[in-house]
């Protein structure tokens, strides 16, 4: 039976006589009923203050961290967030303008072939030229006269990789 049990204050006298008794036997002193009336002494003080210590500290680090810090630990990812986002609205916009500036386009491009489809092909005149070898083309409105390119004598020139160049002759002296 533990010293704490509540039955134990409940016994007999004899067993507590006995129990007295057989402590005395072994040495040991019979323990104290009152705990408030007992003497302080030095070890029960220093144990006291640590205890007191102990808890103080516990307290302290048992507090829960209050909302506003937290909030102050998550603003730079917020802003982060909100910064990525703003960019990305932006680009979507811009994408969504590009999107309606092509399908604007395509329509007219559309419109306009409707119309040239409808519509009996013009002629144009294409200018005289010179030899009068080749047939007068027919163009359609909208399109732009294929020009033929004349052959040209080109001399490839070989490029160093030198910036300074070693046959050049100063025009000025020195």
């Amino acid at each position: 039976m533990s010293w704490h049990d509540p039955a134990r204050s409940l016994e007999p006298q004899d067993e507590t006589d006995l129990r007295n008794e057989l402590r005395g036997l072994l040495g040991m002193r019979a323990p104290e009923t009152s705990y408030f009336e007992a003497e302080a002494t030095p070890e029960l003080v220093q144990l006291a203050d640590d205890l007191r210590r102990e808890a103080r500290r516990r307290n302290h680090t048992a507090r829960r961290k209050t909302s506003w810090m937290l909030l102050a630990a998550a603003l730079p990812f917020a802003l982060a967030l909100g910064g990525v986002g703003a960019w990305g609205l932006g680009q979507k916009h811009k994408a969504d303008q590009l999107a309606a500036n092509v399908a604007h386009q395509e329509a007219e491009l559309q419109r306009l072939a409707a119309a040239a489809r409808q519509a009996p092909p013009a002629q144009v005149p294409v200018p005289a030229q010179a030899g009068r070898s080749q047939p007068p083309q027919v163009l359609l409105l909208g399109q732009a006269p294929v020009k033929s390119k004349a052959r040209e004598l080109v001399i490839p020139v070989e490029r160093s990789t030198d910036p300074n160049p070693h046959d050049a002759q100063s025009v000025k002296a020195r």
